[in-house]
Formats: C-alpha cells, structure tokens, sequence
C-alpha cells in the first residue's frame, strides 16, 4: 500500500462516512418519477426539434393558441430530455435530471467547505435541506437553474473571501443558462447583491480600494451577463417572455407552484424548518452582511412562489453548516463528545460504516422501487384510461376542454393529431393572460364558463369528475358522459357523438 493511499485511509473518519450517507439517501428524494405534467410536453417539443431540425417558434399543441410566437427558453432541455427519453424512457429522463440535482448539492457541500464544518451536522443539514426543496426535485428543467445557481453562489462566495477570480467565467455559463432554462433571470439576483453589498463596505471606508475594485468587477459582471443572456435564438425577446410569469396574476393565483407554500401539507415542512432554523443560525454565527442580504432575496423568493424554494436550499444549506458547526464548537459538550469518540474511534468507524452500508442498500431499493412504479404511477395521476377511450373513437370530438394539469400528457398522446388539440397546457406564459382566465374561469365554475364554450365551439371535455364544469355538464341533456373511471370523466356533446 503507497503512502498516499495509506493517508487517504487514515482521514476516513466516522463523521465523513456519515456525510456521505447523507449524500446517499438524499437520493430518495431528488430521483424522482416522471410525475410532473410538464415532462409530457417538453419531450414532445424536443422530439419535434430533433425532427424539424429548427428551434420551436409558433404553439404547436392548442387551438386557443394556435400559431403564437413561441419564446421557449427551454429548448436545449427539452431536446436533452428527448434524447434521453428515446434511449432509456422516463427511467433515464428521471436519473438525468436528478444527476443535475445531485451535482448541485456537490456544489453546496464544496461552498460549505469554506468554513470549518461538523461532518455530522452538516449531513443532518444536507439531509434537511433535500427534505426542504421535496416539493421542486424531480424531471424537470428548474433543475438546471439549481444546480447553476449552486455553482454561481460558491464562485461568488470565494470572490468575496479573496479566495478566487472564477466568478469571471459567469457571463459564458449565463450563455449556457439562457439556453436551458428560464431561470437564468434569477441568476442576475446573487451578484448583483454581491455588488450591493461591496458598495456599502465601500461607503462605510473598509478596505475602499479592495471593496471599490470588486464593486467594479461585480457590475460588469452584472452587465456582461445581462448582455450574455441575448445570445439566443430570440435574442433580447426572452428577456419578456420570462418577466411576464412575475407579473401575471392569473397564473401566480391558478398555477400551484407560482403560489405561496402551503405549511399545512406535509410536502412543505422541510422548507418551513429549514426556514425557522435560519435565526437560531443568524445567533449562533454572527452572518456576514451578504449572508443577510442574500438570505431576504432567497427567503422573499421562496415565500412568494414554492418553484423557488430551490432556490433557498442553494443559498442557505451552507450557512445552517457554518452557524450550527461554529455553535457546537463553542459548547462545552463538544470537548467531552469529541475525546469519549476519540476513545472509542474503532467502534464509531465501524457503527459509521454499518450507517453507511444501511443506507446504500435502503437507498437502492427506495430509488429502484420509485423508477420502476413509472407505469403504475402515471396511470394513478393521468387520464391513461380516457386517452384509451379517445385514441378508440378518433371521429368523436373536434374542441377538446381538458383539465389544465393533464393537457402535458394529453399532448404526448395524441399530437399532432388535430381533433385532440388541447384547450391548455404547462406553458401558461405561451397562452397568454385571457386563456389561462378562461382555464381559471371554467376550472373553478365561474358564470362564463358557457360564454367560452361557445367561443372556442368546444364540444369534449375531459377533466377530474368533481370538477365544477363536469357537474354541471352532466345535467345539461345536450351533453353525455361517455368515460367515467373515477379518475377522469369526458363528457361529449351530443352533436358530437355522430
């Protein structure tokens, strides 16, 4: 055995095995199925890319939308998620996209790294904070804008600690991030916080050549990235088709993940704890001011939409490690725990590496019970059953109303056929204010709900069976109610059926 391997060997300590464990069954919350609608319909767009040859421009899939310029920031995702999806199915797409989530807790772990850190704690902090974004993991291109957000946070954090200059490198990565998601606007948010906070230290005459020459090099940054996003196939017309979502109301009151958390399920209380550790932290370490500066834009972000709570684990996961790490090092337990597991260091390594064995197995069976309940799973949350009884009567229906979350799934079945066009899907902002109204409007039995009927001649619909519009349908004697399987309900026009 060489010296290095030796050494290696010997600085494997129980803490160290126990953070990788952590790392290890954080995986049962990031590989995810593929249970987000919007999946459907982004490998269909990416499938139509690949075959056309040309990025998407105009709506594809609707007829309330039909031939509207299309801005799709995700365009380079989509058509990763099809390649991936024609060599391995939905499995693969899964284990792509948690491969993406996976590398942004990596980058966590390497900012964590700037500060002494407790491996202990900071497991117990990795495992919190997969808990805390459980509502965002998944297939899913907001994956990117995490990951990406990691690497710019620790670029970023040891160009304030003067520790190094590849903070340069962001305006090429946002080249990159405009082309694969959306959230590349969000990018813009830690550095120029980063320039906020060095002016004040500028003002306040503390180290001024130092804080005035990185004010410098923050706001061109800032400008070079801002400038570095328009190198897309849509140029700076991007740049407002991912603004509008933050002030569409309709979306932001109708769409789930643009709503606040809801602390009453069960999905949301790891953000809320990781939440409420954040002042026990603030007291035990004394946060830096663009640790608080950084902490309110996340914190804000986070509580106005749940997609953004990604956001906060990227930024806050560190600071929880550094506080609670600098907090246990001062109490007078710390001592005594360290030297009884100094004197026991044989058992404790061999409890750390039984941990570690336990959770390699469990997470293995976890994630391989999860891959593959993909089928069972889908047939539960979509209208597999209906899409059946649709695809065996082709001639019925030529205006479908479909519920808003299945019109992803709807899409991956039946496009390009014409007749099973949907009246909406996940891309809210290519729809427009008065679609998704009129969705809001009939979704939630609104009295004008027959006024849009009329307008847009629809005469199928396709929706959960207590929806408001279905109720009401099936007391109208023009309508009949052809499928029925309890998780959801067409009802056709009588006009309709031939």
């Amino acid at each position: 055995m060489s010296v290095a391997t030796s050494s290696r060997i010997r600085r494997v300590t129980p803490g160290w095995l126990v953070l990788v464990a952590a790392f290890i069954v954080i995986l049962c919350v990031i590989v995810r199925r593929g249970g987000d609608p919007d999946i459907f319909w982004h490998i269909v767009t990416g499938q139509w890319m690949v075959d056309h040859h040309q990025v998407v421009s105009q709506d594809l899939f609707t007829f309330t939308a039909s031939g509207k310029q299309w801005i799709d920031p995700e365009y380079t995702t989509e058509i990763i998620a099809y390649l991936l999806f024609k060599a391995g199915g939905l499995t693969l797409v899964s284990l792509g996209f948690a491969a993406v989530t996976f590398l942004g807790f990596l980058l966590i772990w390497r900012r964590a790294g700037l500060e002494m850190t407790n491996k202990v704690i900071a497991a117990i902090a990795i495992g919190i904070a997969g808990l805390g974004g459980v509502e965002v993991w998944g297939p899913r291109p907001q994956m990117i804008t995490f990951a990406f957000t990691c690497l710019e946070l620790l670029w970023l954090d040891r160009y304030l600690r003067g520790k190094s200059r590849a903070i340069y490198w962001l305006p090429l990565v946002m080249v990159a991030w405009a082309n694969l998601h959306g959230g590349f606007l969000f990018g813009l948010v830690p550095v120029g916080i980063a320039a906020f906070v060095e002016a004040v230290h500028w003002i306040r005459r503390v180290d001024r050549d130092e804080h005035r020459r990185r004010v410098r090099n923050l706001v061109i940054i800032f400008v070079a990235c801002v400038v570095a996003a328009v190198l897309n196939p849509r140029g700076i017309s991007l740049y407002g088709y991912v603004i509008q979502p933050q002030f569409s109301g309709v979306q932001q009151s109708f769409i789930a993940e643009w709503q606040s958390p809801n602390f009453h399920v069960l999905e949301e209380r790891g953000f809320e704890f990781m939440l409420l550790l954040i002042p026990i932290a603030f007291a035990l370490r004394r946060p830096s001011l663009w640790d608080i500066c950084l902490t309110l834009a996340v914190s804000y972000l986070a509580l106005s939409a749940v997609r953004h709570s990604a956001l906060f684990v990227a930024a806050e996961t560190p600071i929880l490690i550094w506080s609670f790490s600098a907090g246990w090092q001062r109490m007078e337990p710390a001592r005594r725990i360290s030297e009884w597991m100094t004197l026991r260091s044989k058992a404790m390594l061999g409890g750390a590496v039984a941990v570690l064995v336990v959770a390699m197995v469990g997470t293995g069976l976890f994630v391989r019970s999860t891959l593959s309940g993909q089928t069972k799973a889908t047939a539960a949350n979509f209208p597999v059953g209906a899409s059946n009884w649709l695809a065996a009567h082709p001639t019925i229906g030529t205006h479908m109303f479909d519920q808003y979350g299945w019109g992803g799934y709807l899409i991956s079945r039946f496009y390009p056929d014409a007749n099973r066009r949907v009246f909406s899907f996940g891309e809210a902002t290519l729809l427009g204010t008065k679609v998704m109204q009129q969705v809001a409007d009939v979704e939630l039995g609104n009295p004008d709900w027959q006024q849009i009927f009329a307008e847009y001649g629809i005469d199928y619909v396709i929706d959960v069976p207590e929806a408001p519009v279905v109720l009401a349908l099936e007391l109208d004697q023009q309508w009949t109610k052809v499928y029925d399987d309890g998780l959801a309900v067409i009802m056709v026009k009588n006009s309709a059926l031939g």
